[in-house]
């Protein structure tokens, strides 16, 4: 089940890296619910995207039992 309060934290309190919270503030995204709002395809054509990034991104979200949700938005 999703943690609501976990949508609205900021990724630091989520325990992410220094280096994925500085390329998510340049793509403009600072937590889980910015993430469930995002156009995946906008968001590969930005310039900081890279899929290192967004590896890191999809285990988060499997983390928090966002995956799925994500992925079925993003189809």
């Amino acid at each position: 089940m999703v943690e609501l309060i976990a949508l609205k934290c900021p990724f630091s309190q989520l325990g992410m890296g220094n280096a994925f919270i500085e390329q998510s503030e340049r793509l403009g995204i600072g937590t889980l619910e910015d993430v469930m709002s995002l156009n995946l395809n906008q968001l590969k054509r930005q310039k900081e995207f890279t899929y290192l990034w967004y590896h890191d991104l999809l285990n988060l979200l499997k983390k928090h039992d966002l995956l799925l949700l994500f992925q079925e938005k993003n189809i």
